[in-house]
């Protein structure tokens, strides 16, 4: 008799898989031949993870975001941690999202990614859940701003974070000096409301 299957329902199980700062939170659901994330703001998905290559006709080896197949939750309460890894084509990832504690309400997303080749497409890319929603105008609720090695790069409707380490950003001409590590930083968090947009502390007269 072969040995029961246990893969089905271990996804079934992470797909709950979670990590949450105040009102903002990531969840992972396995999507196909990898787990995908959504970003949440006050109960409403605002963003999803753009999988798999983008344009479509790109390489599959260089996707859109990382690529995660094993997903583990680290931690309690405010120190909680989802980790991740991966691999597409010869290049493997790896992923640690935790709550910033400088900051309410925002995640903070560390990635890495080991390189064999020079590389076409080295970031993370997410599209708004709602596609009547631009993406100018979701990134003024929910932020996702590049805090080290990467750049925004802000289309409509996808927002890719281009990481920009030199050996991420090598030209295909160029020679390649050997395997190496990527590593870029974001975080995604509620926007702050500008000063004049806050509502009045008014006491009656």
């Amino acid at each position: 008799m072969p040995a029961p299957d246990h893969s089905n329902a271990r996804r079934r199980t992470l797909a709950a898989t979670s990590v949450c700062s105040g009102a903002l939170e990531v969840r992972f659901v396995w999507a196909v031949d990898r787990w995908s994330h959504c970003v949440v703001l006050d109960g409403q998905p605002v963003w999803q993870s753009l999988e798999g290559p983008w344009p479509c006709d790109r390489d599959p080896d260089w996707p859109a975001s990382p690529a995660f197949v094993e997903i583990d939750r680290v931690g309690s309460g405010p120190l909680a941690a989802v980790v991740a890894v991966g691999l597409a084509g010869r290049t493997h990832y790896s992923v640690s999202i935790s709550a910033d504690a400088h900051r309410p309400a925002a995640l903070l997303f560390d990635v890495a990614c080991r390189i064999h080749q020079t590389p076409q497409w080295i970031g993370t890319s997410y599209a708004p859940m709602a596609a009547s929603v631009t993406a100018e105008s979701l990134l003024a609720r929910a932020v996702i701003e590049p805090v080290s090695q990467c750049v925004l790069e802000i289309g409509d409707p996808i927002v890719q974070l281009r990481a920009t380490g030199n050996d991420a950003s090598a030209s295909a001409g160029s020679p390649f000096p050997g395997p190496t590590t990527v590593v870029w930083s974001y975080r995604i968090a509620r926007a702050s409301l500008p000063s004049c947009d806050r509502p009045a502390n008014r006491s009656d007269s």
